[in-house]
C-alpha cells in the first residue's frame, strides 16, 4: 500500500500527472465515501465501487443509506451521521454495509468533516475498512479452543493472550502468534512470560490494568487505539480489539492488535488535501491573500453585521502604478517578488480585524470594518499608500512604485458587497485619471457610466416587460462524426434607444438589479418552447446563474417549465458558471441535485477562467465539464496548451464527467483537440450563434449542417435532430 502511495504521489508531482487527491482515492484499498450534509453521495472511490457492487455513477448526488444498510441499522447510522454533522465527531464507527447481490459486510469506519469558512460542516470524509473476515475470526476462536488454536497461529493481526490475574506478572503474554512477533520486532520466547508493558511507552497496565480489566469485563470486548513500543525504539500506532476468553478454567484477555501506520499515512494524506483544497479555493497562489471569493464573502458577513451597529465600513481598492513596467523590463519573477512583498507590506500594516485580499494581477483591496467614516478610511488609506512607496529590494535591485487607491465607505455608499467593490474601483479608476499616485473617494459623479446603469436598468426592466429579448442558436458537435449533440441557447438583447446590448454587459446588470430570476425565467421558458417545437431529440443548454440557483424555487420553475412544453428532463441542459462562492456552493449543491433528480443534464461552464477549483468538481453534481475558449486560442502550436487542455480533459474523464471545448474556430484547434480525445466542441468552426430561424430547415427539412470547413465528414444527416 506504501509503495503503491509513494508511487502515485510522485505520479502526480510530474508535468502531466495526475491530481494528488483522485491519486489517493484512486489507489487506496481503504473505503472512501464524501457525503454532503444531507448524507447525499459526492465522492465514491474505487476501493468502495469495489466492495458494494455500486458505481460511483450509479450513487451520485443520492442518499446513500437506502443502496447499502440493513434496514435494521439505518436508524443508528442517520442518529450517527447527524451528529457528526452537528459537529460532534465521532473517531470510530461500525456497521453493516449490503451488497448489491444482498451480502452483508462488516465496515470499520473513520469519520472527518471538512468545514467551510464559517465553520459549519460541508463535506463528511469517511474512511472504511472491511473488516467482516475478522470479526467472524474472532467469533470463530470463541467456539472452541481447538480451533482458537488455529485460527491463533493463522490470524493476519497480531493476536496475543494475556493473563490479566497474574501477582507476579502485570498482565503477563501468555500466548502470541507469528504476526503478532512480527510487528513487534520480538521472537515468540523473547514476549511469552513478559508483562505486555513491554510493549508500551509508559507502565500502562501497571497504572491502568485494574481499570481496563473491569471495562472489559464489562463490555466483554472493547476496541480502542493506542501504540506499541517496537524493539528497535520506534513507536507505532496500533487499534485493538480485547476480549475476556476461558482458557483452563481461567480468566485470559484475548487482545487482536493491527499495525495501522499505513492507515494512519492515508488518513493523514486525506486530511491535508481536504484542507489544501479548502485553501487554495479561497486564496491566491502567489501571495496566499484571500481572493476575491473570500473577500466577497467576509465583506457580505461585515455588511450584515453594519446593520446592526452605528459605525462604517471602508473598502480601499489599491492598483499599483506603471507595473507592468516591472514585468516588461525585469521580468515577471522580479514582478511576482514585488507582489508578495506589496501583500507583507499591507498585512503588517493594518489590524487583525481587517481583510487585505489579491484580486488578480497588481489589483489589491483591504476592507476595514470598524472605520469612524470617511475622514479615518482616509488617513489608513494615505498611510497604506507610505508603507508602499519605500523601495523594494529584489536580489539587490531597488524597484520603485507608486500605487493609486479608491475609497467606498459604507454607509453612505452601497450595501452590496459587489457594488461596493465596483465603486472603490471606480474611485481607483479615477485616481489613474487624475495623475495616479493618490487616493480618491467614490462619488456618484465621477463617471456618467453610474448614470447609464440606471438607464440600462431601466430599459432592461421595460425589455423583460414588452419584448426586445430574443436567443440565438449555437450547435454543439461531436468532434469525430459531426453528429449534433445539443444546441446552446444565447439571450440577446436588441434595444430601440440602445441599439445591440452586449450580454456581457447586460446579465450582470441584471444580476445586480435584482432582474436575474426574471430574465433567466424567460430564456428558460424560451429555449424550451423552441426545443419543443423543433421536436429536439438532443438537449438544449441554458445558462443560469448562482443568483437564480440559490433561489428556493429554481427547482419547481424547471419542473413547470418542463411539464409545460412537454418536455422530458433529458431535453434540457443547465450550464452553471464556476463562479461561486463557498456560500453558493452549499446552496446550488441542494438545488441542483433536485434538478438533475428531473433528468436535467447539468454542466460546469467557464472552467480554467481563474476561479476553476477541484473542490467545485467534488461539491457539485455534474455531468459535463465545459472548457472555456482562452484556454485553446493558441493550442495548435502550444504544447503548454496542449498538455494543460489533455490534463483537463483527463480530469473530466476520471470525474465520469462528459468534456466539451468553447469557442473552436480553426481546423488546426479542431485537429488538436481530437488528438488529446476530445469528443465534443462548440464554436464558430462547427456553427455561429444565430437565430431560430437560422436552424429550422436544417432540423425540420432535412437539410446539413455546414461543417464541411470543420473537416468532421460524414454525411449530413448525422447532424439532424
Amino acid at each position: 500500500m506504501l509503495t503503491r502511495l509513494t508511487a502515485a504521489i510522485a505520479s502526480a508531482t510530474q508535468p502531466g500527472g495526475a491530481g494528488l487527491a483522485e491519486a489517493v482515492l484512486s489507489i487506496t484499498d481503504t473505503l472512501v465515501v464524501v457525503l454532503d450534509p444531507q448524507g447525499r453521495v459526492v465522492r465514491f472511490n474505487a476501493a468502495a465501487e469495489a466492495l458494494s457492487g455500486y458505481s460511483f455513477e450509479e450513487l451520485r448526488g443520492q442518499v446513500l443509506w437506502p443502496f447499502v444498510l440493513p434496514e435494521p441499522e439505518v436508524e443508528g447510522v442517520v442518529a450517527t451521521f447527524e451528529a457528526l454533522t452537528a459537529g460532534d465527531f465521532p473517531n470510530r464507527y461500525e456497521n453493516h454495509w449490503r451488497t448489491r447481490e444482498g451480502h452483508l459486510r462488516y465496515i470499520l469506519w473513520s469519520n472527518t468533516a471538512l468545514l467551510d469558512a464559517r465553520g459549519r460542516v460541508a463535506l463528511v470524509v469517511a474512511t472504511g475498512v472491511d473488516v467482516t473476515r475478522e470479526r467472524d475470526e474472532r467469533r470463530a476462536r470463541q467456539e472452541s479452543e481447538d480451533r482458537f488454536r488455529v485460527l491463533f497461529e493463522r490470524s493476519a493481526d497480531g493476536v496475543v493472550l494475556i493473563d490479566p490475574n497474574d501477582p507476579q506478572v502485570p498482565w503477563r503474554i501468555v500466548d502470541c502468534n507469528e504476526a503478532f512477533c512480527r510487528m513487534n520486532g520480538y521472537e515468540r520466547h523473547e514476549l511469552v512470560g513478559q508483562s505486555i508493558d513491554l510493549l508500551h511507552p509508559y507502565p500502562m497496565m501497571v497504572e491502568d490494568g485494574p481499570d481496563l480489566l473491569a471495562w472489559i469485563r464489562e463490555e466483554q470486548q472493547v476496541h480502542g487505539e493506542g501504540s506499541h513500543l517496537h524493539r528497535d525504539g520506534s513507536v507505532f500506532p496500533i487499534e485493538s480489539a480485547s476480549s475476556l476468553v476461558s482458557v483452563g478454567g481461567r480468566e485470559m484477555i484475548l487482545g487482536q492488535d493491527r499495525d495501522i501506520r499505513d492507515r494512519k499515512r492515508t488518513e493523514e494524506q486525506l486530511r491535508l488535501l481536504a484542507a489544501q483544497l479548502a485553501h487554495d479555493s479561497q486564496h491566491d497562489a502567489l501571495t496566499g491573500l484571500p481572493n476575491r471569493t473570500l473577500m466577497l464573502d467576509r465583506l457580505q458577513m461585515e455588511l450584515r453585521r453594519l446593520a446592526r451597529d452605528e459605525r462604517a465600513l471602508a473598502v480601499i481598492s489599491i492598483n499599483l502604478d506603471g507595473f507592468r513596467r516591472v514585468n516588461d523590463t525585469l521580468g515577471h519573477a522580479v514582478g511576482d517578488a514585488v507582489l508578495r512583498e506589496v501583500a507583507q507590506r499591507l498585512q503588517e500594516d493594518v489590524r487583525p480585524s481587517d481583510t487585505v485580499a489579491r484580486l488578480g494581477g497588481d489589483e489589491f483591496v483591504v476592507l476595514l470594518p470598524d472605520v469612524g467614516g470617511r475622514s479615518e478610511a482616509a488617513g489608513v488609506a494615505r498611510r497604506l499608500q507610505g508603507v508602499l512607496a519605500a523601495p523594494f529590494h529584489v536580489d539587490g535591485t531597488p524597484v520603485t512604485v507608486r500605487c493609486s487607491m479608491g475609497v467606498a465607505v459604507s454607509p453612505p455608499d452601497s450595501s452590496l458587497p459587489a457594488n461596493l467593490l465596483r465603486q472603490a474601483d471606480l474611485a481607483m479608476t479615477q485616481a489613474k485619471r487624475e495623475g495616479k499616485n493618490s487616493v480618491q473617494f467614490f462619488r456618484k459623479s465621477m463617471d456618467a457610466a453610474v448614470h447609464g446603469q440606471l438607464h440600462l436598468e431601466n430599459r432592461l426592466r421595460h425589455a423583460l416587460q414588452d419584448g426586445g429579448l430574443h436567443l440565438h442558436y449555437q450547435p454543439q458537435v461531436d468532434t469525430a462524426t459531426g453528429a449534433l449533440l445539443g444546441f446552446e441557447a444565447l439571450v440577446r438583447w436588441t434595444d430601440q434607444q440602445l441599439g445591440l446590448v452586449s450580454p456581457a454587459r447586460f446579465v450582470p446588470l441584471a444580476e445586480e438589479a435584482g432582474l436575474i430570476g426574471d430574465l433567466g425565467a424567460w430564456v428558460l421558458d424560451e429555449a424550451c418552447r423552441q426545443a419543443a417545437a423543433w421536436s429536439l431529440r438532443v438537449p438544449v443548454a441554458v445558462n443560469v446563474s448562482a443568483l437564480e440557483v440559490a433561489q428556493e424555487d429554481f427547482t419547481q420553475r424547471v419542473h413547470d417549465t418542463l411539464r409545460r412544453h412537454g418536455l422530458d428532463g433529458g431535453q434540457l441542459k443547465l450550464e452553471i458558471t464556476e463562479r461561486l462562492t463557498v456560500q453558493d456552493l452549499q446552496r446550488a449543491a441542494r438545488q441542483l441535485a433536485q434538478v438533475q433528480a428531473l433528468g436535467v443534464q447539468l454542466s460546469l461552464d467557464d472552467f480554467g477562467t481563474g476561479q476553476s477549483s477541484v473542490s467545485t468538481l467534488l461539491q457539485l453534481p455534474l455531468n459535463e465539464l465545459k472548457l472555456d475558449r482562452s484556454l485553446i486560442t493558441g493550442i495548435a502550436e502550444s504544447p503548454i496548451e496542449q498538455r494543460v487542455v489533455g490534463a483537463l480533459i483527463g480530469l473530466g474523464r476520471s470525474l465520469n464527467l462528459t468534456v466539451i471545448v468553447e469557442g473552436v474556430e480553426t481546423p488546426e484547434q479542431m485537429q488538436a483537440l481530437r488528438n488529446l480525445g476530445c469528443g465534443a466542441v462548440q464554436g464558430y468552426l462547427t456553427g455561429r450563434p444565430g437565430p431560430a430561424s437560422m436552424w429550422t430547415p436544417h432540423l425540420t427539412a432535412g437539410a446539413p449542417l455546414d461543417v464541411a470547413a470543420a473537416g468532421l465528414g460524414g454525411e449530413g444527416g448525422a447532424l439532424l435532430n
